[in-house]
């Protein structure tokens, strides 16, 4: 396990994100396969002693399925020559949100896992009351090992256009999964798409990078998105703002594939899957390759320049240097042993790694 994925090992509360491109085929209908795949990982986390708590859409896809069906069976075959009027979107999220949980509700007794409903509104997080109580009781929850599942409550949204208003404090369901990550104090989240992760351009475009790990000063102006979700609101475009958002108030977040049987597992086991949000992606740019002569030519001009500064200076410069080895005593030897288990994963020599490991008495030889 790499620095960029170390901070996996102190993940104690994750919340999952599911799109309706995940759990809908293109049809319509649930897939049963992905989303029972989903059930089980997120009751292998539980067993492992995490809390989990799952966000999730689909309510209005599966309520239009369901009401097109029942329309189409009570119609008559003039009924069916006249102009088809589209379904009222809050009317399939009542029906749609039913049966949605009825399915999650199957699956998760089966895997001897209780799950609860909890839908919440924009409206709701603009009490203070109501933002605590939300806390309290999934907390709750979460200490009777019961799977908290989200999802905004459409039927009775108060905003005028639903799925295309982008205003308050959340308008999907990544927003509002990037905001209850921050309200329940999540370690991690993990957004769940139809595609890999996020890409350099459209994931169709063969020329279309995945993007291990998200900086904004490199990929900001660099990615091309494609288009919005085939069922969803949003799509990636909407992945990425909310994944920002969380990243920036110091929550990791992973958008990964939720097509995938085991990605969410892979997340959590520290391996590089999807792409990852991190406040300090920055800190693990790469360094660029330098030809051997170019570094022996500056570390001779370095050594030149430091041999010209006075004894004071140089001893100045030691005490910075071991003071900031104290500082930042704890975050080196993370690093130290990340580096020590890849070394170890690669197969190299005891010796070798022994003279790598950097223990606490050679820590303070250094920085005395």
């Amino acid at each position: 396990m790499d620095a960029s994925r170390a901070f996996v090992k102190d993940v104690k509360r994750v919340i999952v994100k599911v799109g309706t491109a995940v759990v809908s085929r293109p049809d319509g209908r649930l897939a049963l396969g992905r989303v029972g795949s989903l059930c089980e990982q997120l009751k292998e986390l539980n067993s492992r002693g995490l809390e989990v708590i799952l966000v999730t859409s689909g309510a209005v896809g599966v309520g239009r399925q369901r009401l097109r069906y029942r329309k189409l069976i009570h119609s008559s075959f003039a009924d069916l020559q006249k102009p088809q009027t589209e379904l009222d979107g809050k009317a399939c999220a009542a029906v749609g949100q039913n049966g949605l949980m009825a399915l999650y509700d199957v699956l998760f007794s089966q895997l001897d896992v209780t799950s609860s409903q909890l839908l919440v509104t924009d409206n709701d997080f603009r009490d203070s009351n109501f933002r605590k109580q939300l806390s309290e009781t999934v907390k709750s929850l979460l200490d009777l090992k019961v799977i908290p599942i989200f999802n905004e409550n459409d039927a009775i949204s108060t905003r005028s256009a639903p799925y295309e208003d982008s205003s308050g404090i959340f308008w999907d369901n990544d927003s509002l999964a990037a905001l209850l990550a921050l309200e329940l104090k999540a370690d991690l989240l993990i957004l769940l798409s139809d595609v890999e992760g996020l890409y350099s351009g459209p994931p169709s475009d063969p020329q279309s990078k995945l993007i291990d790990t998200y900086l904004k000063d490199k990929h900001q102006g660099e990615i091309t998105f494609g288009g919005k979700s085939r069922v969803g609101r949003g799509g990636m475009t909407a992945k990425v703002k909310a994944a920002i958002n969380a990243a920036s108030a110091g929550i990791p977040v992973v958008i990964t594939s939720g097509y995938a049987t085991d990605n969410i597992i892979k997340v959590l086991e520290g391996e590089h899957v999807g792409t990852l949000f991190h406040q300090d992606a920055h800190l693990w740019t790469p360094v660029k390759d330098v030809a051997t002569r170019d570094m022996a030519v500056a570390a001779r001009e370095c050594s030149r320049r430091l041999q010209a500064l006075s004894s004071q200076d140089r001893r100045n410069i030691l005490l910075a240097i071991a003071d900031a080895i104290e500082e930042n005593k704890n975050s080196i030897t993370d690093e130290n042993e990340a580096d020590v288990a890849a070394a170890e994963q690669a197969g190299y020599a005891k010796s070798l790694i022994s003279r790598l490991a950097l223990k606490p008495g050679k820590a303070n030889i250094k920085s005395s």
